[in-house]
């Protein structure tokens, strides 16, 4: 579920200031659900993993029966298998509970603030030949960025429940319709 979801006209509250452009105004902001979202393709991309675990887990267990030092080399397999089921299973909804949406009425940004990696901002330019795709899911998402092989790793607004007012505001960014009064119920 969204954790904020606005929509406004008016300029920039603080924390914007170097940020937006003269004159740019924030149309939607929003927050992504970060519920975790496993499907048959993220259990797809962790088989691996799982795979790496399991037998990982068997070579130590039964290594350890013979040395310790030949079952502690099954461990470095084992924390290889775990990472990469984490990085595809729990990652996705960890980065999502530290993002934060904005629309704008010339671009589109996603902000973050990771561990490790610190904040870090990208925003994607909404102009007529941007790409812009509606995603059905539970909710849904609306993706923006460059084409890419695989749906998850392109950009976008992931899992928003605005995501039907949000294609809205892109369609009219697309078109030039200035975005102007936000509709009720979206403040």
């Amino acid at each position: 579920m969204s954790r904020t979801a606005t929509l406004s006209g008016e300029a920039p509250g603080p924390g914007w200031q170097g940020i937006l452009d003269p004159g740019e105004r924030i149309l939607w902001q929003g927050q992504p659900d970060s519920r975790p979202h496993i499907g048959l393709a993220e259990i797809k991309s962790a088989t691996p993993g799982l795979m790496m675990s399991g037998f990982a887990l068997i070579w130590v267990l039964m290594a350890a029966q013979a040395s310790l030092l030949f079952a502690m080399f099954g461990l470095l397999f084992l924390g290889k298998g775990v990472l990469d089921v984490v990085q595809r299973l729990i990652l996705p909804s960890f980065t999502r509970s530290r993002s934060w949406y904005t629309l704008t009425d010339r671009r589109a940004i996603v902000a973050t603030d990771l561990p490790f990696q610190g904040r870090r901002l990208k925003s994607w330019p909404i102009g007529p030949a941007s790409p812009v795709e509606y995603v059905a899911s539970e909710p849904p998402s609306v993706l923006f960025g460059p084409e890419t092989i695989d749906r998850r790793e392109r950009a976008g607004f992931h899992f928003i429940p605005e995501a039907d007012r949000v294609m809205t505001l892109l369609r009219q960014i697309q078109s030039g319709q200035a975005a102007t009064a936000p509709e009720e119920g979206f403040r």
